[in-house]
């Protein structure tokens, strides 16, 4: 039997090489550090924004908003520029209108300058980039453990703003949070000019990518939909779940814990078994397992809302569901499209992304003033069709290169 060559081993070895591992250090800091700031303002935007001279409801929830709908609008034109002139100067644009975005937002005296402020800031749209680069950066039998490693990155910082920002806001102001903003979007621009990974440079110019060769798949467009599903459901629960907190008599500055709680299995169950099914090549029951997970949360929420151990239980099980699945996505797409293709599918991908969570939002508040129960079974009606349709399935990666 002959001796495997060095390139045959890295295809054979799924664990991830030195390249790789700094390459998603990098990426992750870089999109943790700026998705901090962003998760240091979320909590409490609406109750400190209402107090800005000319402040009325329908404007916070403009200034709240417009943020996700540049970001939306924006992510396929960036993604596609990326194609064609590289990752890495678009990733550099995108921060510096981020920090230039929060750094208005810092100095705004009215509502009316925190709105445009805020577009400025969702000018940054750099999440489509960051996702095509660390697929650049990994190959295709680890790429799962890649994303997964990113989206706990993702979720430690969502975990830090939640508990950071309230008090922060408290001692230093509000304003302090954006001005806190652009300093960390500011030392990630300087992090990827001066260390981010050199990917495999081609002659882009001489290609234009298609919009149907990133559209027509039947997988790809699942992975579509799923982003879109994903998205919904997230912010559906995320809407209702703190509500059914306070009326058992918690209140909104003690919500941290519950996040913090319900947060943990999937900080520490969801990379090790992912990085197993990678190895078995056995993501399929994972994505199936992540529905499950998704769907057993909402049915016990239908039931269980009154009870404050069942409701932990249910944050639990719904946000393990959807790490799980959400870990995939990006890894399933970005083996899936070629690499002059992969910024602007990777843009349509968090474009939908984006509608998804701005609908669920909406969605989950009109229903939900009609009856608390009201969400719930729409979101296991949609959670069924979603399975009837046909959940993604992984590539086969041995068919990659």
């Amino acid at each position: 039997m002959r001796n495997l060559t060095a390139e045959e081993q890295q295809v054979v070895d799924n664990g991830l090489n030195p390249q790789e591992t700094q390459a998603i250090i990098v990426v992750s800091f870089i999109v943790a550090l700026r998705l901090l700031g962003i998760f240091l303002v979320l909590p409490i935007f609406s109750v400190y924004a209402i107090k800005y001279p000319d402040a009325t409801t329908p404007l916070v929830g403009i200034a709240f908003g417009i943020y996700a709908l540049v970001q939306s609008l924006l992510q396929i034109p960036f993604g596609w520029a990326s194609d064609r002139i590289g990752r890495k100067p678009i990733l550099l644009i995108g921060l510096f209108l981020f920090a230039l975005g929060s750094l208005i937002c810092g100095m705004a005296e009215n509502i009316y300058q925190l709105i445009f402020a805020r577009v400025i800031q969702g000018c940054g749209a750099v999440s489509a980039v960051a996702m095509a680069a660390l697929g650049d950066l990994s190959r295709p039998q680890v790429r799962a453990q890649a994303f997964t490693l990113t989206g706990i990155s993702i979720g430690a910082a969502f975990l830090i703003g939640i508990l950071g920002g309230p008090f922060l806001a408290g001692k230093f102001g509000f304003h302090s949070l954006f001005y806190i903003l652009a300093g960390l979007s500011f030392f990630s621009f300087i992090i990827t000019a001066l260390f981010f990974p050199q990917t495999n440079e081609r002659k882009l110019k001489e290609v234009t990518p298609k919009l149907g060769n990133i559209t027509s798949g039947n997988e790809i467009r699942k992975i579509y939909i799923a982003a879109f599903i994903l998205s919904f459901m997230l912010n559906f629960f995320l809407f209702i779940y703190p509500l059914s907190w306070t009326e058992l008599g918690l209140t909104r500055a003690e919500l941290w814990k519950v996040y913090l709680v319900t947060s943990l299995p999937s900080i520490l169950l969801v990379f090790p078994y992912v990085r197993y099914a990678e190895k078995k090549r056995k993501l399929q029951p994972t994505t199936i397992g992540g529905w499950t997970f998704i769907s057993i949360g909402l049915l016990l929420y239908l039931f269980g809302a009154h009870n404050e151990w069942l409701l932990y239980t249910i944050g639990g099980i719904f946000f393990l569901g959807h790490t799980l699945f959400q870990s995939l996505l990006p890894a399933f797409l970005t083996q899936r499209v070629s690499w002059e293709s992969r910024g602007s599918a990777t843009g349509i991908y968090n474009l939908l992304g984006f509608l998804g969570a701005s609908f669920g939002g909406m969605f989950a508040g009109f229903l939900y003033h009609l009856n608390q129960r009201t969400p719930l079974i729409l979101g296991l009606v949609i959670l069924a069709a979603w399975a009837y349709m046909g959940l993604p399935k992984p590539p086969d990666t041995d068919s990659l290169e």
